[in-house]
């Protein structure tokens, strides 16, 4: 599994994306906006990240998956943020 593939699929357990989501074009954006914020020296909150992910990923938060979330937003801004 590559480093996209990880963050579209800890994005998926996190927020509850449909099945499908993040396609790439949506984590390429997600993951962009997210870039963004750090450029200007911001350290985006769990709450920053959600309202990224139901923009891009307008279903978000309507699915549930079961198991352990270990979904931290460190490894999420890590995978994020790789170049």
């Amino acid at each position: 599994m590559n480093s996209d593939q990880d963050l579209a699929h800890r994005i998926k357990i996190k927020f509850g994306t449909a099945p499908n989501d993040p396609t790439p074009h949506q984590l390429e954006r997600i993951k962009q906006d997210i870039q963004a914020l750090v450029a200007k020296g911001i350290t985006p909150s769990e709450q920053d990240w959600a309202d990224i992910v139901r923009k891009h990923c307008p279903g978000a938060g309507t699915y549930l998956y079961k198991g352990a979330d270990t979904s931290d937003l460190i490894t999420l801004m890590q995978l994020a943020t790789k170049k």
